[in-house]
C-alpha cells in the first residue's frame, strides 16, 4: 500500500530509517511490536512515520501523559542551578509571540491538562477557555479550571466555529495521523484574522523524534508553512530556536487563502533526514559496544529517566545490569522505569561500573558538565 504524506498528500517512497528490532518506543516508554519505518517527502520536506497501531483506540483508552495531578509536568531545563518546568516555559514564549490584550476566547486544541492556558489566564482572567481533545482522562483538570471553561471530548461542539480569537496547540499535532483534517478543523474554529499558534518537536535539533513509534509527524520549516498555507493561513512564522527541541509556529487564518505552493528544494532535508537515519541505525551497536568494554566492571546506570534512557535500555543485552535511572526532576524521583528506581544525582550508588547517558545528544555533555552535586570517579560516560 502506498502511504502519502500527511503535510502535503503526495506519495511516499523514500525510506530514510528502519528499525533493525521488530519494536517500537512510544512517547510512554512503552514497547510496540513491529519496525519503527520513517519516510521522506520529496515534495515538502516532511518526515513521516508509518502507523503502526489503532490511533483513535490509542489515544482515548491507551495514553496518558502527566495526568497523576495538576501540578505535574516535566523538566525543561536546569537555570543558574533552579528548575524550568515545560508549561511555564511555554507561556513565556507564548506572551512573546501572541497578543492577548483583545482576545477572548481561546481554544487549547489537543489540550491534556491545558496547564499552559491555565498560567495565561491568571495574567488575562477575561479569556474565555475552550478545552478540546480526544479522550475524556482530563476532564477532571477542566473542571477544576480558575474560570469554567468549555470542554469537549472527541467532537467539537458546532457553535465554536468562526469564534476563536487564538488556538492554541501543545504537543499534540505531531500525534495528528490526519494532519490536513486537523489543521483545517483548527481553521474552522477561528474567527477571520485569528491567531493559530502552536509547538510540535523539531527532529533537527530532537533527533530521539525521528524513532518515536507514536508521532507520525516530523516536521522541517518547509513542511509546516505548506501544510499551514493549504489550510488556508497566511503569514506563516517558524520559530526554530524559541523552545529546545521544538518548534513553535504562528499563523494567521487567511481573508482571502492563495494556494500553497511547494518549496523549490527540499535536498538538504533529506541529506539530514538520512543522516539522522544512519546515526540511530549505529547507535545501538555503540551501546552494545560500551556494554561489552565495561562487562565484569560493576552494575550499570543511566543518566536520565525519559525516551533517551528507554531507548538505551532496549539496546542492552543484558538490561538488568541496570540498577537505576538518575534524573535532576523532583517529580521523577522515587519512581520507577521499566523497574528500575529514579534517583537523585547526589545518591549515586558507589561501586559502578559504567554510566550510560540519555539525553538529547546535542545537550548532553553540557547538562552532565553542570552537575555539581555528584561524584562519578573514574568512569567515563557514555554518550549516545
Amino acid at each position: 500500500m502506498t502511504l502519502s504524506c500527511n503535510a502535503c498528500r503526495q506519495a511516499l517512497s523514500t525510506l530514510v530509517y528502519e528499525s533493525i528490532d521488530d519494536s517500537s518506543i512510544t512517547t510512554m516508554n512503552t514497547q510496540l511490536a513491529g519496525k519503527t519505518r520513517v519516510f521522506f517527502c520529496e515534495h515538502c520536506g516532511h518526515l513521516q512515520t508509518a502507523e503502526l497501531f489503532d490511533q483513535e483506540a490509542y489515544y482515548a483508552d491507551e495514553y496518558d501523559i502527566n495526568s497523576k495531578d495538576e501540578d505535574e509536568d516535566q523538566l525543561y531545563k536546569i537555570v543558574d542551578g533552579k528548575p524550568v518546568f515545560r508549561a511555564d516555559h511555554q507561556l513565556a514564549v507564548l506572551r512573546s509571540k501572541v497578543d492577548f490584550s483583545a482576545a477572548r476566547k481561546v481554544l487549547d486544541f489537543g489540550c491534556a491538562k491545558a496547564p499552559t492556558l491555565r498560567k495565561l489566564m491568571a495574567e488575562f482572567p477575561d479569556i474565555e477557555p475552550h478545552l478540546y481533545d480526544l479522550t475524556d482522562r482530563y476532564v477532571p483538570f477542566w473542571k477544576k479550571f480558575p474560570r469554567a471553561a468549555h470542554y469537549s471530548v472527541a467532537t467539537i461542539p458546532a457553535e465554536w466555529r468562526d469564534t476563536m480569537d487564538v488556538v492554541l496547540s501543545f504537543y499534540a499535532l505531531e500525534h495528528a495521523a490526519d494532519l490536513t483534517s486537523a489543521f483545517a478543523a483548527v481553521n474552522a474554529q477561528l474567527k477571520p484574522d485569528g491567531i493559530f499558534y502552536f509547538v510540535v518537536p523539531n527532529v533537527f535539533t530532537n533527533v530521539a523524534d525521528l524513532i518515536v513509534a507514536d508521532h507520525p509527524n516530523h516536521f522541517s520549516e518547509t513542511s509546516l508553512t505548506y501544510a499551514l498555507e493549504a489550510a488556508g493561513f497566511d503569514r506563516v512564522e517558524v520559530y526554530g530556536s524559541a523552545h529546545d527541541g521544538a518548534y513553535c509556529v504562528r499563523a494567521r487564518k487567511a481573508v482571502a487563502p492563495t494556494p500553497a505552493q511547494f518549496p523549490a528544494d527540499v535536498q538538504g532535508i533529506k541529506a539530514t533526514a538520512l543522516e539522522m537515519g544512519q546515526y540511530w541505525r549505529d547507535a545501538s551497536d555503540r551501546v552494545r559496544a560500551y556494554e561489552t568494554a565495561h562487562a565484569g566492571k560493576g552494575p550499570l546506570a543511566i543518566y536520565g529517566a525519559g525516551f533517551y534512557a528507554n531507548f538505551l535500555l532496549s539496546c542492552l543485552a543484558d538490561p538488568d545490569a541496570v540498577v537505576c535511572l538518575i534524573d535532576r526532576n523532583a517529580q521523577l524521583q522515587g519512581t520507577q522505569v521499566q523497574g528500575k528506581p529514579v534517583i537523585a544525582p547526589e545518591k549515586l550508588p558507589q561501586g559502578l561500573g559504567g554510566l550510560l547517558v540519555g539525553l538529547n545528544p546535542r545537550i548532553a555533555r553540557q547538562a552532565i558538565g553542570e552537575i555539581d552535586s555528584w561524584d562519578i570517579g573514574g568512569l567515563a560516560p557514555f554518550f549516545l
